[in-house]
């Protein structure tokens, strides 16, 4: 049975860096000639948004916009709520296709794409736009 190569470090003391380089340097020649180069990612530890707060955020925030929010005498569904909400507060990034075109894409909440942090401040940034705009308070 073949094992597929996986260590995590997480650098919470600059020591552990030169464990990640000790690593590296004794795995990187093997994998270079197997043509199976090693793959390097580093990026700030935070954790994936929490189930809890994607529940909240459309159990009770946008359930409550679709239901109590009135635009232009019309109410919304929760997926347009979602669409207008994460266009207007999720930072968006460039994609050059192909052909060149630029394509603005907003962040995604999905599993995988925001941490926690980043989710608590749009679940605030759309509590407040209800609260102020369409006078929607939360307990």
């Amino acid at each position: 049975m073949s094992e597929s190569l996986y260590r995590e470090f997480v650098l919470s003391k600059p020591e552990i860096a030169g464990g990640l380089w000790q690593f590296i340097k004794a795995n990187a020649a093997a994998y270079c000639d197997r043509k199976t180069p090693l793959r390097v990612i580093v990026t700030e530890d935070e954790r994936d948004r929490l189930d809890e707060q994607i529940s909240f955020y459309f159990g009770v925030a946008i359930k409550r916009l679709s239901e109590e929010a009135w635009v232009d005498g019309r109410l919304f569904s929760k997926e347009a709520w979602h669409e207008e909400l994460a266009s207007r507060f999720l930072p968006a990034t460039e994609i050059v296709t192909p052909s060149g075109e630029i394509v603005l894409r907003r962040q995604s909440i999905a599993r995988g794409r925001i941490g926690v942090k980043a989710m608590a401040t749009f679940i605030t940034q759309v509590q407040a736009y209800a609260a102020t705009e369409h006078g929607i308070e939360f307990d």
